[in-house]
């Protein structure tokens, strides 16, 4: 994946939608990638727990270079990487 520097792309994830596991995106490189998860407004019901929207993260380049991409899910309250999903190498670039 190629990004910009200050351009902002999103990537969306399947959620299991039981509300047993989350979903986490990090970058091995924080001074060229930036890994978010878009905030959206709350649903009415906030205690529901059978959402099965997609979580979308948002990756933004910071500074020219390369940076590995990693979603995992792992159990909630569970320390570790957790069960990798999807790897992306991500190169920014100078506008």
């Amino acid at each position: 994946m190629r990004v910009s520097v200050g351009e902002i792309k999103e990537i969306s994830m399947p959620s299991r939608g039981d509300g047993t596991s989350e979903l986490i995106g990090t970058s091995d490189n924080q001074e060229v990638v930036e890994v978010s998860r878009q905030q959206l407004a709350p649903a009415v019901d906030t205690l529901k727990r059978d959402d099965t929207r997609p979580t979308v993260f948002q990756i933004k380049g910071i500074t020219a270079g390369t940076a590995n991409v990693v979603f995992a899910t792992k159990p909630l309250n569970q320390t570790g990487n957790g069960q990798t999903i999807r790897t992306y190498i991500v190169q920014v670039t100078a506008k």
